[in-house]
């Protein structure tokens, strides 16, 4: 087992796909999944943290970091199988899911597909489980007009999916002002995602409808939402009267884990110690 260092692995999901994952510790199982083009590099200060208590995990998905890149399965249903795959291989009963942006996602797909019975808890950080919506009062990703732009003139190239990342790490991951070295840090995570990767779990993302099964989560099972401070106005009220059984946490930007560990790690960590 992992219990000094984080150590590097692989695990097959299905013939010839291999998802990278790192691991640290022992105990009852805390598996994190990353948002787009991502890799579970991002959580090495939730390896480093909680891996005094429990198995961490923090994932690749298909696509994404160091795991297998495929023509096929780019989509939030097939990376839910993957999911249900590496919890099956590596004996992880009992876990909690902490999923980020769309990782989300990977959680509701998980659950909706193969039930609760495995799980502890989930943890949702920062995404509707309805990326799109006619209503202007709901929380969303933005409306058809942004999310088109960014699928047809951004999500097109390799230099068009690093510029819209690098607007977005300033804009709405990280609330201080970056220097340079840490920016292309993350934009270097970020590319090891092929621009026709991102463009398909994108555009799958935003056309997914996971509201139901996270209403379902929430009367079911404790369940945690993460919300950034910069649309609390609109997410809390949406999440409150949508998911009514989630506890919230209102902090920081989009990659609050990140910027904030210290204090994101403590809410965390008081939410997994009321687990029964």
């Amino acid at each position: 087992m992992a219990k000094d260092r984080i150590e590097s692995k692989y695990f097959c999901v299905s013939p010839g796909i291999e998802l990278h994952y790192l691991e640290k510790g022992e105990g009852r199982p805390l598996v994190f999944i990353p948002g787009l083009t991502f890799s579970g590099e991002i959580f090495k200060a939730q390896l480093e943290y909680f891996s005094g208590n429990y198995r961490v995990i923090a994932i690749d998905p298909r696509g994404q970091g160091l795991s297998a890149k495929t023509v096929d399965g780019n989509d939030y249903m097939t990376h839910g199988r993957d999911l249900a795959a590496l919890i099956d291989g590596l004996g992880l009963d009992g876990a909690v899911l902490v999923g980020w942006s769309t990782g989300n996602l990977e959680v509701w797909s998980y659950i909706r597909q193969f039930g609760k019975e495995k799980l502890r808890g989930a943890v949702t950080i920062d995404m509707s489980p309805l990326p799109l919506s006619a209503d202007p009062t709901w929380w969303t990703e933005g409306t058809m007009e942004e999310l088109s732009e960014v699928a047809t003139q951004y999500l097109t190239s390799p230099e068009g999916s690093r510029a819209f990342f690098s607007d977005y790490a300033t804009g709405v991951m990280i609330q201080h002002e970056m220097e340079p070295a840490e920016l292309e840090y993350l934009l270097d995570i970020s590319g090891r995602t092929p621009y026709w990767v991102c463009k398909a779990l994108f555009c799958d993302a935003i056309f997914s409808n996971f509201l139901e099964t996270a209403r379902e989560v929430g009367a079911g099972m404790p369940s945690l939402m993460f919300i950034a401070e910069h649309w609390a106005d609109v997410a809390r009220p949406f999440v409150e009267q949508q998911l009514p059984g989630y506890e919230i946490q209102v902090m920081g930007g989009h990659l609050m884990f990140y910027e904030y560990p210290e204090k994101w790690n403590g809410l965390l960590e008081g939410f997994l110690n009321r687990l029964p």
